[in-house]
This record gives structure tokens, sequence and C-alpha cells, in this order.
């Protein structure tokens, strides 16, 4: 699975900035969308989303089952525009 990530929080759709995003944060997201942790990556080739952007400098620790349980600003405090917006390719479990 390949594309940009976008979230959906009090009923609204968002996207995700890629400030502080590396490998650890795309390998929970993967692991919370039901696919393997294993050489997640991040990238920005997805192009940037519209409406919100609902999380912002992401910082998981990789213990996390879920997305929700890493840190971040809170939910809609940003300071990034849509060309910030992250994308991840995650991968199957083997």
């Amino acid at each position: 699975m390949r594309g940009r990530l976008e979230v959906k929080h009090n009923g609204y759709w968002g996207t995700i900035c890629d400030d502080d995003f590396d490998e650890m944060d795309a390998a929970v997201f993967c692991r919370s969308l039901g696919y393997s942790s294993e050489n997640a990556e991040f990238i920005g080739m997805f192009g940037g989303g519209e409406g919100d952007i609902l999380m912002d400098n992401m910082q998981c620790t990789g213990d996390e089952s879920y997305f929700t349980e890493c840190d971040f600003n809170g939910w809609g405090e940003h300071n990034c525009a849509h060309s910030e917006d992250v994308g991840v390719v995650c991968y199957a479990d083997s």
C-alpha cells in the first residue's frame, strides 16, 4: 500500500505534516493499518491534500499499537502547508 496519509478526527478528514516524521512513525502507521511495520517508508511524492492538517511533529517510539498513541502537537495544531503532507509505503507481512 502506498499513498498520502490522511486521518479522520471528530468526523473530519485531514492530512499529516512531514515535520519530524520518520521511518519509525511510518512503521507505526503501517502497523495501525494492518500492514507489516518492517521496511515502512515515508515519502512525499503523493502531493498535497485538501482541508485541515490534523497532525504535526509526530514522535513515535515504535512500541505504539496505533498512531494516536504517538506524541504530536495536538489535533489541528501545526505550522505546515499541504506541500508538506506526508505519504507512506507499507508492505504486507511475508
